[in-house]
């Protein structure tokens, strides 16, 4: 292992497939590469274009359990690993999500442990929140907060469950990167999508404003491929529609998939576990209208209009307030108050 790790530090990776064929040996981590849903991506997809710098600004939305903490952690390893001198700043949502990152690299808990016996010759300092590599490149992790987002400007940053961070704490936290030593500033953005008008919401309706790349993905593109089961009698039939014989590959066993089905609400299912929103019609190059009112029934499509009615009316609101305040403070100014 030590002569494989070694031969990819003198000599990098020459395309994604060998990136992955790594990560498996070493790992022995097969990251989902099937795309099932036609206008999903495939896990495998982000972190390939997350090592070779693809895009700068990317949004990642997938499911509860889709992986998004651990590919994370994943991609600002391998940066810190074979790419000399280049840092990533990891901000959790929450404590347990930051101990989660942590915890994947160490191996403590559920964590993967890709912090291997084989790497520890690779690293000057092994201690929360900084694991720093002798090659100059080093990561930190630590709670979203004002003060954490302020200090120090690497080049990559990482901000998992952003639907549980302030507004004004993600804002900040997006100046943080800067591209030096030859490493290009970039911003990934992760969450599962759970809150009707949060920060992801937010985040998916300025996408072609700020230039967020969006990978997304659902529990399909995570399950393990279908074998030997009647699709006449199964629980995914509406949601799979078969597909999961072909194109699957994935960790998410099809018994704990069914399980989680029947044990939440229809509406949790589809928005937490199949990623089904409004907000997805704004992924750029694909038209899921019919996909999106396929999931959902006119009850659920008329509760969605109440509300991105009453969200409209809470912005006008607020607008007409900021503008009465700027003109108060521009008339004081003006010495017309006294």
């Amino acid at each position: 292992m030590k002569n494989l790790i070694e031969y990819h530090l003198r000599h990098g990776f020459k395309d994604p497939d060998e990136l992955l064929d790594f990560i498996e040996v070493v790992w022995k981590l097969s990251i989902p590469k099937a795309r099932v849903c036609p206008h999903h991506t495939a896990p495998a997809d982000y972190i390939t274009d997350a090592f070779f710098e693809k895009h700068p600004n990317n949004i990642v939305l997938a499911n509860r359990g889709g992986g998004k903490t651990l590919l994370a952690t994943l991609s600002s390893w391998l940066d810190m690993v074979f790419k000399p001198s280049c840092s990533t700043k990891m901000l959790g949502g929450s404590l347990e999500q930051s101990e989660k990152m942590y915890a994947h690299l160490i191996g403590e808990g559920d964590g993967w442990g890709l912090i291997t016996k084989d790497f520890a010759p690779l690293l000057h300092r092994d201690s929360a929140p900084l694991i720093l590599g002798a090659n100059k490149s080093a990561i930190s992790i630590h709670v979203a907060s004002l003060k954490s987002v302020r200090g120090a400007h690497p080049q990559k940053l990482k901000l998992d469950e952003i639907d549980d961070m302030d507004p004004n704490v993600f804002e900040a936290a997006l100046m943080i990167p800067i591209t030096k030593g030859g490493h290009v500033a970039s911003v990934h953005a992760l969450s599962t999508l759970y809150k009707h008008y949060g920060l992801m919401n937010s985040a998916l309706n300025e996408t072609r404003a700020r230039g967020w790349h969006i990978y997304s993905w659902c529990i399909l593109e995570t399950m393990e491929r279908c074998e030997g089961r009647e699709c006449e009698t199964c629980d995914l039939l509406e949601d799979c529609q078969g597909r999961l014989r072909h194109a699957a590959g994935g960790f998410y066993k099809i018994e704990d998939a069914i399980s989680k089905k029947r044990r939440v609400s229809d509406y949790t299912w589809k928005q937490e576990y199949l990623c089904i929103h409004p907000s997805a019609l704004l992924i750029e190059g694909h038209d899921t209208i019919d996909v999106i009112l396929d999931h959902l029934t006119p009850t659920e499509v008329l509760k969605i209009a109440k509300k991105e009615i009453e969200h409209q009316q809470q912005h006008i609101d607020a607008r007409r307030y900021r503008i009465k305040v700027r003109r108060g403070i521009q008339s004081l100014f003006e010495g017309r108050i006294m």
